[in-house]
């Protein structure tokens, strides 16, 4: 005998039509969600990959929830965000790792590194994902002037710890030397 039900029960039912869905999700979200997990975490592979696994499986219990599926992005960091709080991220790698095979170099991960979690969730979100300013908003859980204040704090955090990170990286050029060779000269 064939099921009977409503469609939502349909698809919340096992079977192929919810598989498909699921899979549509996860295919969807999956490695976006799994990069924004490895930024926040700071390159740790092993808790951001089940920082995105949990989201993404909250994610697909819900799916036939949404309201705004296009809302569905901003929903699933929110959910890392918030399980990233009970549990402690390691000390960021600043030499090597996941992080540099994504681009970045050790300036960039001590400017994130230098921000707290919801910081750099937010300039994660805001920045390099580029989401709508609402998205943003339910990522971090703040809208208004909280939600300025948060961006401000954390591009400053980022800009000055990026700022110290270069200077410690880049050695002084010839002009450098010269000038502050003059200018220990003028103060004797």
């Amino acid at each position: 005998m064939p099921e009977t039900g409503s469609p939502a029960q349909l698809e919340r039912s096992p079977g192929p039509q919810a598989d498909v869905v699921h899979a549509a999700f996860r295919e969807l979200h999956g490695r976006r969600l799994h990069g924004f997990a490895l930024l926040l975490t700071l390159g740790d592979r092993e808790r951001a990959a089940s920082l995105a696994s949990d989201a993404l499986a909250a994610g697909q219990l819900r799916v036939d929830e949404l309201r705004h599926p296009e809302r569905a992005a901003a929903w699933l960091r929110r959910h890392v965000v918030q399980r990233a709080a009970s549990v402690q991220t390691r000390r960021a790698d600043t030499t090597g790792g996941p992080l540099m095979e994504l681009g970045a170099d050790a300036a960039i991960v001590s400017a994130l590194a230098a921000l707290g979690r919801v910081e750099r969730a937010a300039l994660i979100a805001e920045t390099i994902e580029r989401l709508d300013r609402r998205d943003v908003g339910v990522v971090v859980g703040r809208r208004g002037a909280a939600l300025d204040r948060l961006l401000h704090r954390a591009r400053a955090g980022a800009l000055d710890a990026y700022g110290v990170a270069v200077d410690e990286e880049r050695p002084e050029g010839p002009i450098v030397a010269r000038i502050r060779k003059v200018a220990g000269l003028a103060l004797t």
